[in-house]
């Protein structure tokens, strides 16, 4: 059994370990069919949580997990109070199993301990994997190494993921001041909440200030797992051969669906259009590549046009925005961010409006026939927001 560490954006490790429930039983044995493990026990922590299971099963997070950062895997965690002793138990441990050479990238962090001296803790590691891989040389980095050291316990842990796990290997385009993906999907799942699929099947998703389409985008695959773009534990020597094949995505059993009736977008740039219309097409070629005959194509229309001053014949619908700051919100001068969600509601009478505001624009009035349902805190990009969810009375 290996030790696995998932990171999450604060305040949203149990957000991230529900949907690892949800996945748990689509994932796949060596042989290639979902496999028979029992959920494991579970340690939440302050930015993620950890787990046992075996190497094949925790890999494969890595494409199902859409609110999560990334995944590590522990290679190892002991005191050490000085340099020698983390040589040693660093230099001991399994590398020949999983690198090719020592040409790594790093990340070292160190509070609170004897071995304070990050730059130090670094060339330690890297002399001890320069003598491992003695003579073998590599061109360019094949994983990165996490050193924690905190009151003078090291944990030393391996990324399986690479790029950030809100790469999805789909949005192409991207429009200004975008929202990231993983932020995305958490907000979606807070608008969702306890709706059950069939509740959601008869809602039409709109997006009045769309950009580029990251929440529509995210909401189609939602429940679908990311297997186009690369992971780091690809280039492990360990690496399961079957996610090596081209074809392995196919072995999934997950269910041929998207969440909502139909996705619909406004944006007053006519550039966004496009640009929205191509990252939403990529998402459906890579779904149904992986689908293939269940695929279903989802409806969806991307309209040209400031959603204030018009609206789309939906049905019923949710609204989910990330509006612009600032000079560049169309009602900046009428009352800002505080009037949007008024406008939005008269405009559109959805019937859930989940809206993302810098923490300092509190929604103070709930806009008439319309209750408030919750506010999450996020930090988005370093700004600390507000989610502001309302449903109709």
């Amino acid at each position: 059994m290996n030790r696995f560490f998932v990171a999450t954006p604060l305040d949203f490790e149990k957000l991230a370990l529900a949907e690892m429930k949800e996945v748990w039983p689509f994932l796949l044995g060596k042989d290639a069919k979902p496999h028979s493990l029992p959920f494991p026990e579970v340690t939440v922590l302050e930015g993620g949580f950890e787990f046992e299971t075996e190497l094949f099963i925790g890999l494969q997070l890595n494409f199902f997990l859409k609110t999560a950062n990334r995944v590590l895997l522990r290679m190892t965690s002991f005191k050490a109070k000085d340099l020698p002793k983390f040589y040693q138990k660093f230099k001991a441990l399994p590398w020949i199993d999983f690198l090719p050479h020592a040409h790594v990238e790093w990340e070292v962090a160190a509070q609170k301990s004897r071995l304070n001296n990050e730059k130090r803790l670094q060339e330690s590691a890297e002399a001890a994997l320069t003598e491992i891989f003695k003579g073998v040389k590599g061109k360019e980095t094949c994983a990165s190494i996490y050193i924690r050291m905190d009151d003078d316990n090291c944990t030393i842990s391996l990324d399986s993921t690479g790029e950030h796990l809100h790469k999805r290997g789909w949005a192409t385009l991207k429009g200004e001041a975008p929202l990231r993906e993983t932020l995305a999907a958490i907000l979606l799942k807070e608008i969702i909440g306890n709706s059950n699929p069939a509740e959601t099947a008869q809602i039409t998703l709109l997006d009045p200030m769309m950009g580029s389409g990251t929440f529509l985008c995210e909401a189609r695959a939602l429940w679908a797992g990311q297997f186009v773009r690369d992971f780091a534990f690809k280039k492990w020597k360990r690496a399961p051969k079957l996610f090596q094949s081209s074809s392995f995505a196919l072995n999934y059993k997950l269910p041929a669906t998207h969440p909502f009736k139909a996705y619909v977008g406004f944006d007053i740039d006519a550039d966004m259009i496009p640009a929205a219309e191509g990252n939403f097409s990529e998402v459906e070629r890579q779904l149904q590549a992986v689908q293939k005959a269940a695929f279903v194509k989802a409806p969806h229309k991307f309209i040209h046009g400031n959603s204030l001053e018009a609206s789309e014949d939906v049905g019923p619908s949710w609204l989910v925005v990330n509006p612009p700051y600032g000079e560049r919100l169309p009602v900046a001068g009428s009352g800002g961010l505080k009037a949007l969600a008024k406008l939005l509601c008269e405009r559109h009478k959805p019937l859930k409006l989940g809206i993302l505001y810098p923490e300092k624009e509190r929604l103070g009035t709930v806009p008439a026939g319309y209750k408030l349902l919750k506010e999450v805190k996020i930090n988005n990009g370093g700004l600390r927001c507000l989610f502001t969810v309302l449903t109709r009375l």
